[in-house]
């Protein structure tokens, strides 16, 4: 009797044309389905990354050598620290800033001061105007580019939670891509800190007190910057 009352047509859906736009809305709001509502889930995926799992050099030596040559012909400039140039435009190229990608032993970059006049350089009524000459003082930095290429020991495995730089970093930059993500953090270096303060003889239920009250304020302040 089912297979009297079922069409087997009705059940292939490339017989039929696509549905209009509206009906996208017929179901309830998903957070999995849609790109613009699963954006939130990758920011908190991004936000539980752990260090292992990021590959922070993308092109190893096995690549490289698959590489057409044109691709690695300026192989000895990659970390070079100096101005790229073209034309009018001027940007300076920090790969001390990023060490890992090449390899080598992060540390603390040095303090760099961007010229705030090369971002304001307005075209209009320049056509005549000769650029080698306006930013030469960057031209003879490019031209000793071969001198001043960012350098270090090679680097092994993850950098350590308390590695110097790390504790720079994490001072210095915005550290999650979501709320969610920076409760998951809070709550797991409370726990870990309030770990490391009973491991020893001398356990201070005070200190402990503290942790815990520290780690549920910044809890409850990320929740109320999600609400």
């Amino acid at each position: 009797m089912g297979n009297i009352l079922r069409d087997p047509v009705l059940e292939n859906e490339e017989f039929f044309p696509p549905p209009p736009f509206g009906h996208r809305w017929k179901h309830a709001l998903e957070t999995t389905g849609a790109s613009m509502h699963v954006l939130t889930k990758y920011r908190e995926m991004i936000d539980m990354q752990k260090p292992d799992e990021v590959i922070w050099e993308p092109y190893p030596e096995a690549v490289i050598m698959d590489l057409p040559a044109y691709c690695s012909s300026g192989r000895a400039i990659w970390r070079t620290r100096g101005p790229l140039i073209f034309f009018c435009v001027v940007e300076m190229y920090h790969p001390d800033r990023v060490m890992r990608q090449f390899g080598l032993r992060q540390r603390i970059p040095p303090v760099q001061s961007t010229n705030i006049q090369l971002h304001k350089i307005d075209l209009r009524g320049k056509t005549d105007k000769d650029w080698s000459a306006e930013h030469s003082a960057y031209v003879c930095m490019w031209n000793e580019r071969a001198s001043n290429i960012a350098t270090d020991e090679s680097l092994e495995e993850p950098m350590d939670f308390y590695n110097p730089y790390m504790l720079w970093y994490r001072r210095i930059t915005r550290r999650f891509m979501s709320p969610r993500g920076a409760i998951a953090e809070a709550l797991a270096h409370g726990i870990t800190s309030i770990h490391q303060l009973t491991l020893g003889d001398d356990v201070s239920i005070a200190r402990i007190r503290d942790v815990a009250a520290s780690t549920l304020t910044a809890i409850q302040t990320r929740r109320l910057s999600d609400a």
